[in-house]
């Protein structure tokens, strides 16, 4: 055989070879396509980080294919979990809670924010100026809004009624989502309202509103740390998920990190996303109290007393069947 024809199959023996090779390499990126994860939300103080790494694409560098779907409460969260058109969602505990009562299979797996005395406190009952209402005796008879049926809000509101010997059939209550209430408040429409961040930090700053606060904080008691915002997702889910999840909770974390070390970024981020004014942004906090997203049984217990005492509990409920602690 001819030297040079020895080569020329030499050749393109090797070249097969590398084409094979990148072949098998091209294939092999292909499938690794990143995990998905539909997020349903109410927009809210502590969607921000989450908001802020889906910009940055984070969540897509550590693996994850988020899709995010605004909804109006927490309720509607629940709804889009129960449906199937979402896989984890973001929303204050109560919703959750509700909906395991109720035979929808979903539990909490991490803590995005709470609350403490005496001045991390993320939750308002607030008055308009022209509803005369001084303090929470003065809302007796008027007319009050909560974001939702069945939502931290009602519980919030009942807590703090009662420290005023109030029931909540002494109030006419409205339901009226979180961005509609600054409105409904200036045109008189309510009286008074409970409201949390973005929002609370808008209507403060309107003077046409007049903001009287007639209480903070989700309890009327806040001695220990309160949960107010919680992810969850059903127990399928979790059962088949816990690495999508954690990842999800580790982007969360590490930005969440990022914008409290940084103010700068924290006001633009909430101009940017929350729709805040550059002015409003400057009040605006992450209701951060514990640094870890953990959640565990015995602040979602806290909660469970709250609602019994309230009336939103009529049985007895195990809460080793809310949590599904899933924090990185």
């Amino acid at each position: 055989m001819p030297i040079f024809f020895g080569r020329r199959i030499a050749c393109k023996i090797a070249a097969a070879l590398i084409a094979g090779a990148a072949l098998v390499a091209g294939v092999g990126a292909a499938g690794a396509e990143n995990a998905k994860l539909r997020f349903a939300y109410l927009l809210a103080d502590s969607d921000l980080p989450i908001l802020v790494a889906q910009k940055n694409g984070d969540f897509a560098k550590a693996g994850l294919d988020v899709e995010l779907t605004e909804v109006q409460g927490g309720p509607a969260v629940v709804a889009a979990i129960a449906s199937g058109s979402a896989d984890v969602g973001y929303a204050s505990p109560v919703p959750p809670i509700n909906a395991r009562i109720n035979g929808i299979n979903v539990k909490m797996v991490m803590a995005l924010g709470h609350e403490v005395d005496p001045d991390k406190k993320f939750s308002w009952l607030i008055a308009s100026q022209a509803s005369g209402i001084a303090d929470l005796a003065g809302l007796k008879g008027k007319k009050v809004a909560v974001n939702a049926n069945g939502s931290l809000c009602v519980l919030t509101l009942s807590d703090h009624m009662a420290k005023a010997g109030l029931k909540m059939e002494d109030v006419e209550l409205v339901v009226l989502p979180f961005p509609q209430q600054e409105a409904a408040l200036e045109q008189g429409a309510i009286d008074a309202t409970c409201t949390v961040n973005p929002f609370f930090s808008s209507i403060a700053k309107n003077q046409a509103v007049g903001v009287k606060i007639l209480a903070e904080g989700v309890l009327a008691d806040e001695r220990e740390p309160v949960l107010n915002d919680v992810i969850f997702a059903t127990d399928d889910f979790i059962a088949k998920n816990p690495d999508t999840l954690k990842t999800f909770g580790k982007v969360i974390f590490e930005t969440r990190q990022k914008l409290l070390a940084d103010r700068g970024a924290m006001e633009a981020a909430a101009t940017e996303f929350l729709g805040l004014t550059s002015e409003a942004a400057k009040d605006f906090k992450l209701p951060v109290v514990k640094p870890e997203l953990t959640i565990s049984e015995a602040e979602v217990q806290v909660l469970l007393d709250a609602m019994k005492r309230a009336g939103m509990l009529t049985q007895e409920v195990p809460v080793k069947d809310m949590v599904s602690n899933m924090a990185p």
